[in-house]
């Protein structure tokens, strides 16, 4: 796994059941008012509590910087008037048919 890599729990998904904390080799994970909480202190991130969980309440997140998430935003806009000025174009061609 990544080192960037965090675990992070959902609460709006935990039941609370204890899985993730009995497949833990790390004891990483503990119960906190009946929700699953990460000590990214101890976790490895070996992810097995990411196939033990029946909810889907222990997500992946990998940081990025202000820069990376700018640079990807600004390319994603790039490409999505790329792909408008394509459809007007199509739209007129169509027209003239």
């Amino acid at each position: 796994m990544k080192d960037s890599l965090i675990l992070q729990v959902r609460g709006d998904l935990c039941l609370g059941c204890g899985l993730c904390t009995e497949t833990c080799p790390r004891q990483a994970i503990s119960l906190q008012s009946g929700l699953a909480q990460i000590d990214q202190n101890r976790c490895n991130h070996c992810g097995l509590c990411l196939n033990v969980c029946p909810q889907g309440a222990i997500m992946e997140l990998t940081p990025v910087s202000r820069r990376e998430l700018q640079a990807t935003v600004t390319g994603l806009k790039d490409r999505t008037e790329d792909i408008i000025t394509i459809i007007e174009k199509l739209k007129e061609h169509q027209q003239r048919i």
